[in-house]
């Protein structure tokens, strides 16, 4: 009887699906198509044109071996750990603190001027900080001079010391990272308003804290938006181009390099397209695995609780 049912529906919502159509398509020739030949390509000496040679292994021997790659890497969990940090702490904060203005207009007021990033292009804020950043002429050493600290004035994204760091500084004071917008406070403050009511009103009744709220109530209910928002920045961290290739192309030398720019670099600087689908193959061999720890990780605090 059930299995009747099933068709029975799937029989009358037909038209429903046919919807659904033109979506699978889209994904099948600019997703799915594109990673499926990056993976067969990652077996062959490729150039994107002529030259198609299969090799089998090869890229991936060459690609345990390669210092650059390996060491965009390294640079990749650094910016993974500080977005991580970043995500979870400074948009959580400022979601409690909108969360507890009682007016209702004041805090509609502050979650848009939250979230405006989110309608702001990326690139127009990583333009903004490479000005910000900028040599002689930057607004941060045009600042330093005129309140008299010219001693700091520093070639920022010139320098391999302070040239990754410097990236990681764009977004700041980090309302939403940049790559993520106001997603992270826009996550958190709607699952704060989706905690019941009673369980606030009970701990007014107790006299609980704020900081008791938060540590008993407000982190246990939303652990599931933690686990999303680790797993998002996870993913675009490691994946992270666009704000080092406008404002240092990975220098100066290899110092802000990732993996990403890595790639490019391979695929569009010196024509091995399967060198570099190799590359974004174990890139995103990285991601899946990391994400299913992540995963893995979530569901044993929460049987652990």
């Amino acid at each position: 009887m059930q299995r009747v049912g099933k068709r029975r529906y799937s029989r009358q919502f037909w038209k429903a699906y046919l919807f659904l159509l033109p979506v699978y398509i889209l994904l099948l020739v600019f997703k799915y198509w594109p990673f499926a030949m990056a993976v067969e390509k990652s077996f062959s000496n490729w150039n994107g044109a002529n030259v198609d040679q299969f090799i089998g292994l090869g890229n991936y021997l060459e690609a345990i071996q390669d210092r650059d790659f390996l060491g965009s890497l390294q640079n990749a969990f650094v910016v993974l750990l500080v977005y991580i940090l970043i995500s979870v702490t400074i948009p959580f904060v400022l979601a409690e603190l909108v969360f507890a203005v009682r007016s209702l207009k004041t805090q509609y007021a502050l979650r848009t001027a939250f979230t405006f990033t989110m309608v702001v292009p990326g690139m127009i804020t990583i333009l903004i900080w490479k000005w910000i950043l900028g040599g002689e002429t930057g607004i941060l050493n045009t600042l330093l001079k005129s309140v008299g600290l010219s001693a700091w004035v520093h070639p920022w994204l010139g320098d391999a010391k302070t040239a990754l760091g410097s990236i990681l500084m764009v977004g700041f004071p980090w309302i939403g990272i940049a790559m993520l917008g106001g997603m992270p406070f826009l996550i958190y403050f709607g699952a704060l308003q989706s905690i019941p009511g009673d369980l606030f009103d009970v701990a007014r009744i107790d006299k609980v804290s704020l900081w008791q709220r938060i540590l008993f109530i407000d982190l246990p209910m939303l652990k599931s938006q933690f686990k999303i928002i680790i797993a998002l920045t996870m993913i675009n961290a490691l994946q992270v181009f666009d704000a080092v290739f406008v404002l240092t192309k990975g220098g100066p030398g290899t110092a802000s390099m990732v993996p990403a720019v890595h790639i490019y670099q391979q695929a569009f600087n010196y024509n091995r397209m399967g060198y570099a689908s190799a590359l974004g193959v174990s890139l995103f061999a990285l991601i899946l695995a990391l994400t299913f720890f992540n995963h893995r990780f979530m569901q044993e605090t929460d049987k652990l609780d």
